[in-house]
């Protein structure tokens, strides 16, 4: 009783830490991700929080899969470098005895990943893509940013902005290039105008006291035209996103209703990552046992390499049953079903 006790009270007090650690490091990789996407203007700036707080539970599972594993390996690497496994075991104590502890451990922290994969990511794809989808809809006006070069969705127009104000509407300086079929190529600037709303909820750029170049890519002929108000509609009917969710937003339980081989493909992604986590949880205990002179990196490294040869596996049985040539009963339970086995004759090894 003490010896399950001792070890899982380190296990999980590591688990946190290491938790704690990832999925830091993870909401950086996000953060700068997104930043990244903000400042080039694909996303608006109040659309960035959200984003970056759905995205990071979607990693969530993989975080909370690669924390159990680095933790038995950290707290059994170090059990055999300071002795203390040695001392339990001459106490009379088996490696199999280790597994009882392990799989308390692992298993409540197994129902946890498997909620994260099946429900939790799948609901925070279809947050992404909703925020996606409203900044689709959203106006080129709406969009504005003073000081900053923005490209409408279509891809045709470049604006910038000086000094606009969301309250009256009134908006500074003004240039805009578009290009239009068959090389086209339009330059308006002014010296200051409005934003507009129609009846029909379209917005329109008026612009006062400006000029209008025309010229043709590749030809030294242009056209010049001074107007004293210009009117432009900006790009505020975008449509939506398709009403047909992709399968990784699709609910599991309506995923489970289907077999078509992409489905499939996707639900052992989602089925398979809990699984894998077992599987690697039993694995830990062999790989964590090396000689006392041995440095502890050593063994975090390799199984780090075991982690990414096994999610990689994971994915590309994914990627077979996706193109049809695999059925998900036959792709779902290898995998795990190989690293436990694994695990146990490893261990077989070590004890004869």
């Amino acid at each position: 009783m003490l010896f399950q006790k001792s070890l899982l009270r380190e296990l999980r007090s590591t688990f946190g830490g290491a938790f704690a650690v990832l999925i830091t490091t993870f909401v950086t990789v996000v953060l700068i991700r997104t930043l990244g996407r903000a400042a080039a203007g694909r996303i608006d700036t109040d659309l960035v929080f959200p984003i970056i707080v759905f995205s990071t539970l979607k990693l969530t599972s993989a975080a909370l899969m690669l924390a159990i594993y680095v933790s038995i390996i950290l707290v059994l690497s170090r059990w055999w470098r300071d002795f203390e496994a040695v001392v339990w075991l001459s106490g009379g104590k088996s490696l199999f005895d280790f597994f009882w502890p392990l799989s308390r451990f692992v298993c409540p922290l197994l129902i946890l990943v498997a909620g994260m994969s099946t429900v939790v990511a799948p609901w925070a794809q279809q947050k992404i893509i909703a925020f996606e989808d409203e900044l689709r809809v959203r106006g080129d006006a709406r969009r504005i940013s003073p000081g900053q070069f923005r490209e409408s969705y279509s891809g045709s127009t470049v604006f910038f902005v000086e000094n606009p104000d969301s309250a009256s509407g009134r908006i500074g300086s003004v240039f805009i290039r578009s290009i239009q079929p068959g090389g086209l190529v339009s330059l308006v600037a002014s010296s200051t105008g409005k934003i507009e709303i129609d009846s029909e909820s379209q917005s329109w750029v008026i612009l006062e006291r400006g000029y209008r170049t025309d010229f043709k890519l590749g030809n030294l002929e242009s056209r010049v035209i001074q107007f004293d108000e210009y009117k432009l509609r900006s790009e505020s009917r975008i449509p939506s996103i398709s009403s047909d969710l992709p399968v990784k937003a699709v609910p599991t339980l309506e995923l489970i209703g289907r077999s078509d081989p992409i489905a499939n493909g996707e639900k052992v992604m989602r089925f398979g990552l809990p699984l894998l986590t077992l599987g690697l949880g039993f694995l830990a205990l062999p790989m964590s046992i090396s000689a006392t002179r041995s440095t502890k990196s050593i063994n975090l490294i390799l199984a780090l390499i075991v982690y990414l040869l096994c999610t990689n596996l994971l994915t590309s049985f994914a990627l077979i049953v996706n193109r049809g040539y695999l059925s998900f009963d036959l792709a779902i339970w290898p995998l795990p079903f190989a690293l436990i086995l694994i695990a146990f004759f490893l261990t077989w090894r070590k004890v004869r």
